[in-house]
């Protein structure tokens, strides 16, 4: 008998699954604490260059006077130069130099002195690693250099934890992953420099997406095929609940290393899972750890109310997925670039991965920049993807998925070009266009992912996916690097955002509709787009109904 048919059998939702997925789909809110943080933990606060003590002293100033002589000296160039105090105050006791707030009477040369230390606002955000480490001026780049080597650690962690969940299992990785973000987490709170916390927040990057794929991975394969799809947008949920929880826990701690610490130590709550969760049934049964799988599917009918007799279990085989395994093994990388058609889908396919990825980081991570309270931005902006996930789950069978994937990513890109022209007098419109952006990302990202698992070969998929999610993390890598335009051109970002989307949207309807088709076991078949339905004929692989 087939796993799947057992599942179904024991209950491929139970009782059993219910409450392991729940404990699962938790760990979703803490991955993304660590995949957000740096929108607080990195905050830019307004600055300002710091007067030395001694000119603030002097007794010659009346209180008007020295006030107009700060703001004067500030003018030079905000934040990074000051006018040379020193020369200022000379001028002005000698009667060469009047100054009436920020405007200059006298006709002088005045010389520029660099700024080497700022005071910070508190009207916002409290203390940042900018504040802390004076991430400004000439110093400035290691503020996105540090969000740029955070997504280099989600490639390195998405290969790496994904391979080693493949030969040693899930339940060892995924507390593997818990154990480095704990790590990770707490010794980059405690950085005395920059120099500190920029590895171990690369580190936290390969921990949070190592532990997210992981636990992905076990939510889809605790499930009987029919839930799977569900399954996979409710650790998603999740997600988005850490997401909008991280906005309330920055608003009320503000001090970055506290927003490190208190999103860090509930790693340990986790540690209870070392006895609860169990491992994957279908590794183990592709491992061959045959009397392993048994306790365990007799646990899950235990729990379930369900008998399940010696003669299913010693029938229990992979067979299917055993084939999927010797025929991956007869292709290779190469096989995703010919023939000539299977090129083009494979390049179509990771640009859409690319652009969603990089608006989708770019837009989370630059709600600072739209004006307004960003701590209600950012909630917000997590708020509006539940909804995008929820639509998902109700209509992608129904109006199929290159429609809705092109749809999103053109409403989304087109809003993203509309917020970056309104004017700061209508900011909540702004926002609200910028939201919706979010929304038509959010439900643009997990059509492509889910799209790319049917389009592909059963011989490619693994491979497709690996790619997939390589060429997403380069795109989040260049995310942070796309907000710095802003500094060209305040709406650079969102028009070039917005531009990506639609053209990425428009090229999806190239691709082949796979709603409610079996997924194909080879490339001729991928190619020829030809088989039957769902309805009109059972897929020979058991996952019929995957999506």
């Amino acid at each position: 008998m087939h796993f799947d048919d057992l599942l179904v059998i024991i209950g491929g939702f139970g009782r059993y699954q219910k409450i392991r997925l729940f404990l699962i789909c938790l760990v979703g809110i803490l991955c993304a604490f660590h995949a957000m943080n740096m929108v607080f933990v990195g905050a830019k606060p307004d600055y300002q260059c710091k007067i030395s003590e001694v000119n603030l002293t002097r007794k010659e100033f009346v209180n008007t006077t020295f006030r107009d002589f700060e703001i004067f000296l500030r003018t030079a160039e905000k934040g990074c130069e000051i006018y040379s105090p020193s020369q200022t105050y000379d001028l002005i006791v000698s009667g060469n130099l009047t100054i009436d707030g920020s405007t200059v009477k006298g006709d002088v040369n005045l010389a520029k002195d660099s700024c080497d230390d700022w005071e910070y606002s508190r009207d916002v955000y409290g203390p940042t690693i900018v504040s802390e480490f004076d991430l400004v001026c000439s110093q400035a780049w290691l503020r996105s250099t540090a969000k740029t080597l955070y997504f280099f650690g989600r490639v390195v962690g998405s290969v790496v934890f994904g391979q080693l969940s493949d030969i040693f299992g899930r339940k060892p990785i995924f507390l593997a992953g818990l154990l480095s973000l704990l790590v990770a987490g707490c010794v980059a709170s405690a950085a005395p420099s920059m120099a500190v916390f920029i590895p171990f927040y690369i580190l936290q990057g390969a921990a949070q997406t190592g532990l997210y794929l992981v636990a992905f991975t076990m939510c889809t394969e605790l499930v009987a095929p029919q839930y799977r799809l569900m399954a996979g947008f409710m650790i998603q949920g999740f997600y988005s609940i850490g997401y909008m929880a991280l906005s309330l826990l920055a608003y009320f701690i503000r001090h970055w290393r506290y927003i490190e610490l208190t999103i860090t130590l509930p790693v340990v709550l986790f540690s209870v899972y070392l006895c609860v969760l169990p491992e994957s049934v279908r590794w183990l049964l592709s491992k061959n750890r045959m009397d392993e799988a048994r306790t365990i599917i007799r646990n899950v009918a235990k729990v379930n109310n369900v008998e399940v007799s010696d003669t299913m279990l010693e029938d229990i085989n992979e067979k299917k997925e055993q084939a999927e395994e010797s025929d991956v093994r007869k292709h290779t990388f190469i096989d995703l670039f010919r023939p000539l058609a299977m090129f083009a889908i494979s390049i179509n396919v990771w640009f859409n991965w690319f652009v969603n990825a990089m608006v989708y980081y770019g837009l989370s991570l630059g709600t600072g920049n739209l004006g307004g309270d960003p701590y209600i931005n950012f909630c917000i902006a997590g708020a509006v993807e539940i909804p995008a996930y929820v639509l998902c789950v109700l209509f992608l069978n129904k109006l199929g998925r290159r429609w809705p994937l092109c749809g999103t990513m053109v409403i989304g890109g087109i809003s993203c070009i509309v917020s970056g022209f309104i004017p700061d007098d209508l900011l909540p419109v702004r926002i609200t266009f910028a939201m919706i952006g979010k929304f038509g990302i959010t439900a643009s990202y997990a059509i492509i992912y889910l799209m790319t698992a049917e389009v592909f070969p059963t011989v490619l998929r693994n491979a497709s996916m690996g790619v997939s999610s390589m060429v997403a993390k380069a795109g989040g890598m260049l995310a942070p690097v796309m907000l710095e335009l802003r500094f060209v051109w305040i709406p650079l970002p969102l028009i070039l955002f917005g531009g990506l989307s639609i053209l990425a949207g428009c090229l999806a309807l190239i691709l082949p509709e796979t709603a409610g088709r079996p997924l194909p076991q080879t490339v001729e078949e991928s190619l020829s787009n030809k088989s039957k339905t769902v309805k009109q004929e059972k897929w020979d692989d058991g996952k019929n109904t995957v999506c």
